[in-house]
């Protein structure tokens, strides 16, 4: 009976903490968006220019234009969409990775708004905001100026360093306006793209509706196959690698352990039937009847349970313990943090996102497994209950 409560006890716990790996498994993929508080990113496949001087898309971001980002904004999972355009500059003084963002009622300015640490936010009109790390590297501070070729921004404020996760990541943050004719003025992008007008970007930030059931990133290809899209689809093969107790093998195994569990009680009732079965026809003998007997192996038998029960929620508690210790990584692609692969010291960037696991301790789980295990142990134990009438006392006493 001590390896029956043992591996009731061991399922039940494996259960849960299954349950609850699955409950953490969107929240883990969605890890690169929260800090820009998103649900998915799309981008759009571009072309390569000639040469790298001025305003340069990273290679995999082209321009999505008006009725594009409606179209995107109109699909039943989106429930509002910001904008960004995002380019390098190259220049004989220096490189520098550019952001434009809308000023007012935007994700990515209120992103910014919150993380000013000098000077004050301030996107209007050759006003320019900047990374710490953007700041110490080129000796810059508030009211110093940076240069776009003939164009000058003087810089309004001083901002955290990699306020986005690394997602999207620039040293320079103006107004989306002078972005787009930034980049609309660069010789190299006119040789690549033909700009319908001005009125464009290469960064789509979705806020998507968690309940929505379907692939999003399928909806939006279907669209325009050139999309790139980055949501928690993106990064849910490498959680699963890492979680292998939720995957399909996972997931396999303990659905064939839980009916190897239910094999091993259904066997070792029986077995103890067989053993007793002397003991059974004695108490037969003596006005036992069958109401009696049922009762009597119904109570040894959720005994073991409530044992089993107990021991499985205390190993599950425990293990939930130490796994919200264990630490997951995620692997940002290049796309999400372009820098350019020729330039070393830029790109050396760290991509990965270390987290510990988010588990949670959900009192519902430990109480729908607890209960379910109860009604299938039970059920199996009914249903060698009924053997008990086939005893008869006869059989045993000569």
């Amino acid at each position: 009976m001590v390896i029956l409560v043992m591996s009731i006890a061991l399922y039940l716990a494996v259960a849960i903490v299954f349950l609850a790996l699955n409950k953490a498994l969107p929240a883990i993929a969605s890890l690169p968006f929260q800090k820009i508080g998103v649900g998915a990113v799309v981008q759009k496949t571009g072309q390569i220019p000639a040469h790298m001087t001025g305003a340069i898309f990273p290679h995999s971001n082209g321009p999505i234009y008006r009725e594009e980002r409606a179209r995107i904004a109109a699909l039943d999972f989106v429930q509002s969409a910001d904008e960004g355009l995002y380019f390098w500059y190259f220049s004989d003084a220096s490189f520098k990775t550019v952001l434009g963002v809308r000023e007012k009622d935007s994700t990515f300015s209120k992103l910014l708004r919150k993380n000013i640490v000098q000077g004050v936010f301030d996107l209007s009109e050759h006003s320019a905001l900047i990374t710490a790390d953007f700041a110490r590297k080129n000796n810059l501070k508030v009211n110093d100026t940076v240069h776009f070729g003939a164009d000058v921004y003087t810089i309004a404020g001083i901002v955290r360093s990699n306020v986005s996760g690394v997602m999207i990541p620039a040293d320079i943050y103006i107004t989306m306006r002078a972005a787009q004719n930034i980049a609309a003025s660069s010789r190299e992008m006119q040789q690549v793209y033909h700009f319908k007008d001005r009125d464009f970007v290469n960064v789509i930030a979705l806020d998507v509706d968690p309940q929505w059931q379907g692939d999003k990133e399928k909806a939006i290809k279907k669209l325009d196959e050139k999309y790139i899209v980055f949501s928690e689809k993106t990064f849910s093969a490498e959680v699963l690698a890492q979680i292998k107790l939720v995957s399909s093998l996972g997931t396999t195994v303990f659905v064939a352990l839980g009916v190897v569990v239910l094999i091993v009680f259904g066997l070792l009732m029986s077995y103890n039937f067989k053993t007793r079965e002397k003991e059974i026809a004695v108490l037969r003998m003596i006005g036992w009847s069958f109401t009696d007997m049922k009762k009597q192996f119904i109570g040894e038998s959720a005994l073991v349970l409530v044992v089993a029960v107990v021991l499985g929620n205390v190993l599950a508690f425990v293990s939930l313990f130490v796994l919200r210790m264990q630490k997951v990584s995620l692997t940002l692609p290049w796309e999400l943090s372009a820098k350019p692969h020729f330039l070393p010291q830029e790109n050396a960037i760290n991509r990965t996102i270390t987290t510990n696991l988010p588990i949670t301790f959900d009192w519902v789980h430990f109480v729908i497994a607890s209960l379910v295990f109860v009604v299938l142990f039970g059920i199996v134990g009914s249903v060698l209950l009924r053997r008990l009438r086939s005893l008869m006392p006869s059989a045993f006493v000569k």
